[in-house]
């Protein structure tokens, strides 16, 4: 009795690797930013109202933070 393997060849995937170069930014030069009253230690907090981030001074009790799924 003889033993016969037959092999499917996988597709090829062809893909290309490209370096993009983003220049620097600083946090004063975001439109969406409100860095006024930025400080040492402070968060950036979305305000829904003004819809921009604001500097706020960080707290220990901030509860659960999700960061989201990625």
């Amino acid at each position: 009795m003889a033993l016969r393997v037959t092999a499917n060849a996988q597709p090829s995937i062809n893909t290309t690797v490209r370096k993009v170069n983003i220049p620097s930014v600083n946090l004063e030069q975001l439109k969406n930013v409100d860095s006024a009253d930025l400080e040492d230690g402070y968060t950036l907090v979305y305000d829904a109202a003004t819809e921009k981030w604001v500097a706020q001074a960080a707290t220990t009790n901030v509860g659960n933070i999700d960061g989201g799924t990625f």
